[in-house]
């Protein structure tokens, strides 16, 4: 029996929701596939890799299979088609999800690039699996367009805001320039999190996603990395 065909009667039993190949539990696959769209990627290594069932991948594949933005090409495997596409309605549609986060200004007026320094020097005093994302994550990645505020992935940011203000003396403010973001993706966001310049930044498709729904150039500054980044790597293999 093939992979398709033993995930079928769990499928039969999963809500529209979960095919959603943009949702929270499908984006990790989506994630993975994205890292080599040209590969035959398998049903069961996609699983394995993402920490996900078969029958979710088989879901996700599937409704990508129906937008067009993926092949099936044996019973096990499938390969995505237009990448670039691919993501970009992944980014429109997570533009309209309201994000939870807490603003702050700084006691002194300051620019972005020394909140950056700021944060880099204060770096081991602030709790929690922070990364740097939107414009100010860009900004270390491929810097295009001028920003002036910071935004940061801070899981959890309800309970740690607190120790963040104390760290950095903020000031709440409804219009401030740093933004504590609590991760619309629970899991998946971590993901691809590396250092640059000794700060964390969300990994190049999350930077595509934020940058993307800031209102002021973010969606210039998404295409540039893009092309700059993601489609080269995406040549490469």
């Amino acid at each position: 029996m093939t992979v398709y065909k033993a995930v079928d009667m769990a499928i039969r039993h999963r809500t529209l929701a979960e095919r959603n190949p943009f949702a929270d539990s499908a984006s990790m696959i989506l994630r993975l596939a994205l890292r080599s769209p040209e590969k035959r990627w398998g049903i069961r290594e996609l699983a394995r890799m993402a920490g996900a069932s078969p029958a979710l991948v088989v879901l996700a594949m599937r409704r990508l299979e129906q937008l067009g933005y993926a092949s099936r090409e044996s019973t096990a495997q499938a390969r995505i088609l237009e990448p670039a596409q691919l993501l970009r309605d992944w980014a429109a549609w997570y533009a309209i999800k309201p994000l939870k986060e807490y603003r702050y200004s700084l006691p002194e007026k300051t620019t972005a690039e020394k909140t950056l320094k700021l944060l880099a020097a204060a770096r081991a005093e602030l709790p929690g699996h922070w990364a740097l994302t939107s414009m100010a994550g860009a900004s270390l990645v491929a810097p295009f367009a001028v920003f002036n505020e910071v935004h940061v992935h801070l899981p959890n940011a309800a309970e740690l805001a607190i120790s963040w203000q104390q760290v950095l003396s903020l000031v709440p403010d409804r219009v401030g320039p740093i933004h504590l973001i609590q991760p619309y993706y629970v899991d998946s966001c971590s993901q691809g999190i590396r250092d640059i310049h000794r700060l964390p930044v969300v990994s190049d498709i999350q930077l595509y996603l934020d940058c993307y729904r800031y209102p002021v150039r973010g969606r210039e500054q998404a295409e540039h990395i893009l092309s700059r980044v993601i489609e080269p790597r995406w040549k490469r293999g």
